[in-house]
């Protein structure tokens, strides 16, 4: 639902918290054309690579005319506050703000939202809007207004993830895979490690003849340092070989012969950049690539537009560090809303635990409190264990956990389908 001009301010206060993403959203929904934004920061939030900073520079990107009013360490100074404001609106001296006068009361401290609030009715201005944006129902309340206004579909154009990591003053490493590369292939993979005994004998197999592909560092050495030629044996020993579904798969694309895997068939028909991806793509990620296939396919029901895998994440204070700040496997948005996921073919409990915790942080540092996070696992017993374990922690409808036996193609796409569902603005 649009909104409604009269709800829109000419003059646009918000109030800067810690994650500038509510302001975004905010600043594009409710300001006038050619009006301004004025960011109601303190020193903590304002700065070089600071949200009151970054705001303003996606805002830009809009053509958002910004103006700073500084708190200073005053955040909880009611008096310093209302003053602030107030004498941006009504200038000693100087002609008051001409236009409608709103205020978004969603970041911030409480002092900043209840002082802001104060000094704008204290001005008794024409008719001034005051607007929340909620973030469990993905709508914006307006003083005044019985209902809700819903916005989770409303900015055009919508963001995208690299918004949304603008925001935080983070970018990719390199750029992430926009969409599934094997989605038939990793559909099948995904069917035979519904046996357990199966992906065991798969997981053996990668550890150990993918073990002397990799450097000291654990990332997968240069094509130039594989073997030549980069095959590998399908059988180990009597004990340890691929199973014989997963060899029957491998033959029917071509990459392996009865006793040999070839990384370079494999490479160039699937391509991957190096041997190291098709590695990588066998020894796991294949999940990413089965869990975003899914999404895909989803897509158009809930209007999702931005969807990737492997979201390498990297340190904004320290550019020349190896590895990762952060990652998701897979993650896309719904309008402004970040769903990020998990995966790991571990079926082990503290693993998969600390995957789903850890991805839990990150999706709510990058989304707020809008954000949405799965793991994606083989863990063995009723998924809804795991979930409880996170209860404390976070509202249980934002999580969900899909264990081996959701894998299954047409379970997995109805439970995807049924998060997805939940969630969205609901």
């Amino acid at each position: 639902m649009t909104i409604p001009d009269n709800y829109k301010a000419d003059h646009l206060f918000l109030l800067i918290g810690e994650n500038p993403l509510p302001n975004y959203v905010a600043a594009r929904l409710l300001l006038k054309p050619e009006g301004t934004v004025y960011l109601v920061h303190t020193t903590a939030t304002a700065g070089k690579d600071k949200p009151a900073d970054l705001l303003k520079k996606e805002l830009k990107k809009h053509n958002i005319t910004t103006k700073p009013i500084s708190l200073g360490d005053a955040e909880s100074d009611g008096d310093k506050i209302r003053a602030k404001i107030k004498e941006e609106i009504k200038p000693k001296g100087k002609p008051p703000l001409q236009g409608k006068v709103g205020l978004n009361y969603t970041g911030g401290t409480k002092a900043m939202s209840v002082h802001a609030y104060q000094a704008l009715q204290e001005l008794d201005l024409t008719e001034p809007v005051f607007s929340y944006l909620d973030s469990r129902k993905l709508a914006i309340h307006i003083d005044g207004k019985d209902q809700p206004i819903p916005v989770a579909l409303e900015l055009s154009p919508p963001p995208t993830l690299e918004t949304i990591l603008g925001l935080h003053n983070l970018s990719w490493k390199k750029e992430p895979i926009r969409q599934s590369q094997l989605p038939e292939i990793s559909e099948e993979f995904s069917k035979l490690h519904l046996d357990h005994h199966q992906a065991k004998a798969w997981r053996k197999w990668c550890d150990t003849v993918f073990k002397n592909l990799k450097n000291p560092e654990s990332y997968w050495k240069k094509d130039t340092q594989f073997p030549k030629p980069p095959n590998l044996k399908l059988s180990v020993t009597a004990q340890n070989k691929v199973p014989d579904e997963i060899q029957k798969i491998l033959r029917d694309q071509g990459w392996a012969s009865t006793s040999e895997l070839s990384l370079s068939i494999a490479k160039d028909q699937a391509k991957f950049s190096t041997f190291g991806d098709a590695c990588q793509w066998l020894d796991g990620g294949w999940l990413e690539d089965y869990v975003l296939s899914k999404v895909e396919k989803l897509a158009p029901k809930y209007s999702i537009r931005d969807s990737i895998m492997s979201l390498h994440i990297k340190d904004p204070r320290n550019q020349n560090r190896q590895t990762d700040q952060f990652e998701f496997d897979v993650a896309f948005l719904r309008g402004y809303q970040l769903f990020g996921i998990s995966c790991t073919t571990s079926s082990n409990h503290k693993m998969c635990k600390q995957k789903l915790f850890e991805a839990q942080l990150r999706a709510k540092q990058l989304g707020g409190n809008e954000a949405r996070v799965a793991l994606v696992c083989c863990y063995e017993s009723p998924s809804e264990w795991l979930k409880k374990e996170l209860n404390f922690v976070v509202d249980d409808r934002k999580i969900e956990v899909f264990g081996r036996q959701d894998l299954e193609p047409s379970e997995f796409t109805k439970k995807l389908d049924q998060w997805i569902y939940r969630n969205a603005g609901k």
